[in-house]
């Protein structure tokens, strides 16, 4: 285990795997891990970056309440403007479940062997994209606006030698870009380690 890593745990970043930045997480598993392939850091976007959603389901909740102010919806019966409500009420529990479950499954992996970015477009799709350790080029971050630096999240970009893009990414700098994680300094600091520890064991003949 790399030294900022467990200094991680040490802080408080280790415990449940439902953080947005957590070091070591137990009991993780994902697809196609090896046997003795250790995750050492689990993220997710930043919490705060869900306010945008949060704050619209805030605005639009109350909205049946007003039905009277819509001419067509007014001069319904009150049975149609109950069942209206209804199905409004559920188009809101659609919109605030795939939102919940999007920020949860698109995670990012640091394991000792490699990253993993898996990247959820909507329920029935997702990207998924992996390199060795080894086939890291350059790792650094990028905090923009005053969100960002007052919540300390940022979008940490990994540059591998041989560049992919997913069909729905084509805007990011790399198909590697963690995007709004907390603490962006403290992660490219543990690929930084994991890349000289690499190197180290590549030279002393000890790659995996």
């Amino acid at each position: 285990m790399v030294e900022t890593v467990k200094k991680l745990v040490a802080e408080g970043f280790g415990g449940p795997p439902w953080r947005s930045l957590t070091a070591c997480p137990p009991n993780t598993k994902f697809e196609a891990q090896h046997d003795r392939e250790e995750v050492l850091l689990l993220m997710r976007r930043h919490p705060v970056t869900n306010l945008w959603w949060l704050a619209l389901m805030a605005m639009l909740v109350g909205v049946p309440l007003f039905w009277n102010e819509f001419p067509l919806i007014a001069n319904v019966s009150a049975a149609v403007q109950l069942a209206l409500a209804i199905f409004w009420y559920l188009g809101l529990a659609f919109f605030a479940i795939q939102n919940l479950l999007l920020w949860f499954y698109n995670v990012y992996i640091v394991t000792d062997e490699r990253i993993i970015d898996v990247d959820f477009f909507g329920l029935l799709y997702k990207n998924v994209n992996t390199t060795q350790i080894r086939k890291i080029e350059d790792v650094n971050y990028s905090q923009v606006g005053m969100m960002s630096s007052l919540f300390n999240y940022g979008n940490v970009i990994v540059q591998t030698a041989a560049e992919q893009r997913s069909e729905d990414r084509r805007e990011e700098v790399s198909a590697f870009t963690f995007e709004a994680v907390s603490n962006p300094d403290r992660v490219v600091k543990v690929i930084g380690e994991l890349m000289e520890q690499e190197e180290n064991e590549e030279y002393e003949g000890r790659t995996r």
